[in-house]
Formats: C-alpha cells, structure tokens, sequence
C-alpha cells in the first residue's frame, strides 16, 4: 500500500472554464514519489467556472469525481477521509454589486479577485497544523499572477505552489474530454473543437505536475503587523513600508575618519563634525541610537597617545559643547542622537540622495532599520578610534 502524507492539507485550486485542471492536479499529487492525498479540496473560480466544474465533474450517473477516487482506491492509494469537495468548496468571486462574477476582464474585477483569494488563503493559512497546496494552473493569466501573489505575502515554510500540464499535443482538446488516465478509455484528438483523426489511449497521456519555487514573506512581516490587513492592496502598501526598496541602486559610502570627508559615489557630501562622527558608526554597523549614543560620549572623551596627530574633525568633535558635560557635570541628554539623526537624514537628502535610501541607513527613533548591504559602505583611516570603549570593529572595515 502506498504511504501518504498524514498531515491536514487543503488543495486551493484556482480555476476558469478547464475543470481539468482539478483532477489531473489530484492524481499527479497522488502519484508523486511520495504521494499526497489533500484532505480538503477550495475551487475559486468565476460563475461561469462553478457550472462548468459542477456539469463536467460533480454531476450526471458517471460522475468524474468519484471515478477519480475510485481509480485511486484500485491503486491502493489511502483516499478515506480524504478529497473533501462538493459545491459548498466552490468559492465564487465576486463582481462590483457583490454578485457571481462571470468573468475577470476590468483591473477592478481583478482587484475585488486579489481580495477575496487573499481573503480565502488566510482562512487555511493561519493554523500551524496545516499544509496549503496551491494551484495556478487554471483561471486567466492575471488570476494565477494574484494568486501566487497571495502565496508570496502568506505562504508559509509548509505551503507549496503548484502548476499541472498535460502534453502540448494534446491541450487544443480531446473527445471524451480528459480527466484523468482512465483504464479503457481512448480519446480523439482535436484541433479547433474538430476531430484531427489521430486517437490517444487515456493512460498514456502524461501528466506533469512540478513545484513552482516562491519567496515566502509572510516571516518579513508578521512580528511588525499586529493584524494581516484583509485587503490585497493595503496588504501590499504594508510589506513595501517595511521592505527595503527594490528599484533604488544604491551608492558607494566611503568614510575617511583620517580627513573628516564622506564621500558618495566619489563625491564629498559636507557634514558638521558631530554628523561625520555618527555617520562613522553608522558605516561601522552600529545602527542601535542607544549604543551610538553610549559610543558617542566615550569617543568624546577619548583621549589619543599623540594628539598631535588627531584629525581636526575628531578635535573638533571632542569639544563639541553638544557632547560634552555641562558646567554641573550631567552628561549629554541622550537627545542629541536623534537630533544628530535628523541632520544627518537632511545632509544626506541635500547632497541628492533618495529618502528611501537615507531612511534605510540612517534610524529615526523607534524605527527598525534593514540591514545597508556591507559591501556599499566602507571606512578608512580610523585605527586611532580601535581602543575606544565600545568602538564598533566591523571585519570588513579598513
């Protein structure tokens, strides 16, 4: 007997006017190597797809569905329990007035789809005891593109996507219309709804059923969200805030802590001697306000073996009134981090550089700042700062 998966697993199958597309993905997933038997089977379609799937596969004395469970039991594949489906697992979209939709043809229709797969994938997506396969074999283009898009901001490390096939040769059409390999059944090909003269025996059509590999993001965001937004679109909003920017290229940070300059792209950008102390911990990898704060004060009060060889900006720094002591002896108010924050951001943006880029190297107060690629950032010429307490010693710094 053939082992199968013993875990709760949900068939979400997407799907247009090729009921097919259901029951050949079914038996390829059972005859995987190691096979797989969905306990439960969801339909989203349109309402012309629910009377299509319902005529060809749920109805009439020979009904298609339970000669597929049939042909499984024959192969000894364990189905009891299992393929749950009927009407009442077809899910269908709806239109502008909350109706069936007939079709997707406006980017509303589509939109309206993106909410309601989205909303359909969160109910099987939230438990932890259960496994989402997902098919985007059937149903137009755009409606496989939302809904691997919903795979994408959902999914989980569990969850897989899955696209079925059938030989080219074969998908203009056959009569009997193809199911599934039948023992017994032979098929007349077609080519425009017309018989081609060429006949195929049912088990020896192929089917192709392959893993369609996808970034899961649902971890990128999950801890930052106190709730999945149910909308497809401020979902999206809600990931792209948190996410680093993709079409941005990023510049070249060079930090020469010998000279006090910064230069971007090979160009100096002007910055006060307290902005170019912070940007060096920054470039450092220190993006904490607290430890650039702690660090701050102890470089403030660093004193070199030769001072003569100081760097102006460092002198200059150290008698900067903004890091040091009061004439009561209290120590600098940990504001002057986020202040120093905020100047930095606007040298930055007046030198020309993009807001999204700034914001992701530079933190404002409570925000998590994505990790700036390493290789794009580099100091220079701060072996002087190696004994200052707290100091950050990045590897892959000079």
């Amino acid at each position: 007997m053939k082992s199968v998966s013993t875990n709760r697993t949900i068939l979400l199958v997407g799907m247009g006017t090729s009921p097919a597309v259901l029951t050949e993905t079914v038996w390829a997933l059972a005859h995987q190597e190691q096979p797989v038997v969905p306990d439960d089977i969801v339909v989203i379609t349109t309402k012309t797809g629910k009377h299509d799937l319902t005529q060809a596969i749920l109805s009439g004395e020979s009904c298609v569905w339970e000669k597929l469970k049939d042909a499984l039991r024959k192969e000894k594949i364990v189905i009891d329990g299992k393929l749950i489906f009927g009407d009442t697992y077809i899910r269908v979209m709806p239109d502008e007035q909350g109706n069936e939709a007939d079709d997707l043809r406006t980017g509303a229709d589509n939109l309206r789809a993106a909410d309601f797969m989205l909303g359909e994938l969160r109910k099987y997506s939230g438990a932890p005891d259960t496994t989402v396969l997902c098919s985007i074999a059937g149903g137009r283009k755009t409606m496989s593109a939302l809904l691997f898009s919903c795979m994408t901001l959902l999914g989980r490390e569990q969850d897989k996507v899955y696209h079925v096939l059938i030989p080219p040769e074969y998908e203009c059409g056959m009569y009997p219309p193809f199911f599934f390999p039948q023992r017994g059944m032979t098929h007349q090909v077609l080519f425009r709804g017309k018989p081609t003269g060429k006949e195929v025996s049912s088990t020896k059509i192929g089917i192709e059923l392959f893993e369609v590999p996808f970034v899961r993001m649902r971890g990128w965001y999950q801890e930052k969200f106190k709730t999945i937004p149910p909308s497809y679109r401020t979902l999206i909003s809600k990931v792209q805030g948190v996410a680093p920017p993709a079409n941005l290229p990023l510049p070249m940070f060079v930090v020469d802590a010998s000279r006090g300059v910064l230069k971007i792209d090979g160009k100096a950008c002007e910055l006060s001697d307290t902005c170019f102390a912070l940007m060096l911990l920054i470039a450092k990898g220190e993006h904490n306000q607290e430890r650039q704060y702690e660090t701050l004060l102890n470089m403030a009060e660093f004193t070199l073996r030769d001072e003569k060889v100081a760097p102006k900006w460092f002198s200059n720094f150290r008698d900067s009134p903004r890091v040091q002591e009061d004439g009561e002896g209290h120590k600098p108010v940990f504001e002057i981090v986020p202040r120093l924050s905020y100047e930095l951001r606007k040298s930055l943006e007046k030198h020309g550089l993009e807001k999204q880029i700034v914001a992701r190297l530079v933190s404002k107060r409570g925000r998590h700042v994505e990790a700036f690629p390493r290789g794009k950032l580099k100091v220079v010429g701060d072996q002087f700062l190696q004994d200052v307490r707290g100091y950050p010693k990045a590897e892959c710094n000079d």
